[in-house]
């Protein structure tokens, strides 16, 4: 049984992607798709990877061997309820926020430019009032949540914008989760692109 998977770094970027192997013993081990991944571990090092198009599914595992192109695994473990919000990535996604005024709802449009699971950074022409509290749709993810949010901090950019750094309030448990995976997904998504590029360089 092999099951398609991304491998990750410390700080959850993208290193390769693998094959994830089971034996009929209990015994497991990824193959990583680039020779070179391989150089990258040793023997008791910890491994990150997470299944592919399943990006809230991600594990961690000791390395118990490499050998003959594959990362011999044990004690695999399910990181899922320990991920950290700050997981970051870069992103480029014309949105619209919204805010309250004078019982009105005004749009903003916005850019964003990163996005994490439990916050995001955006630019915009309009100087925002820090004290509102802000809503959009997540129009990305393939089940759209709205969410709310306060800025926590604005800077001056270039072409006449402003960069505003936001977090994410109120979420409930399974819209962190979905949030969680559309960053990964958006994550794998630029790392595959990147790839392509690179093969398309040569």
């Amino acid at each position: 049984m092999s099951i398609k998977c991304i491998l990750l770094d410390e700080k959850s970027s993208v290193i390769d992607y693998a094959d994830l192997s089971f034996m009929g013993n209990g015994v497991s081990f990824l193959i990583p798709f680039e020779e070179d991944t391989l150089g990258q571990f040793e023997e008791g090092d910890k491994v990150i990877f997470q299944v592919e198009d399943k990006y809230n599914q991600i594990y961690d595992a000791d390395i118990s061997e490499i050998s003959y192109g594959k990362i011999h695994l044990n004690e695999v473990r399910n990181l899922a309820p320990l991920l950290h919000k700050d997981v970051r990535v870069e992103v480029e996604i014309q949105s619209t926020i919204f805010y309250t005024e004078d019982g009105r709802d005004i749009p903003v449009e916005v850019s964003l430019r990163d996005l994490s699971c439990g916050g995001m950074c955006f630019l915009c022409e309009e100087e925002l009032n820090m004290d509102y509290e802000y809503l959009f749709m997540t129009s990305w993810i393939d089940t759209p949540i709205v969410v709310k949010f306060k800025i926590l901090r604005k800077e001056v950019a270039n072409y006449n914008m402003f960069a505003y750094g936001c977090e994410f309030l109120e979420l409930l448990r399974t819209e962190e989760s979905l949030l969680r995976a559309s960053v990964f997904k958006i994550q794998a998504m630029n790392y595959r692109r990147k790839r392509m590029d690179e093969d398309d360089a040569v």
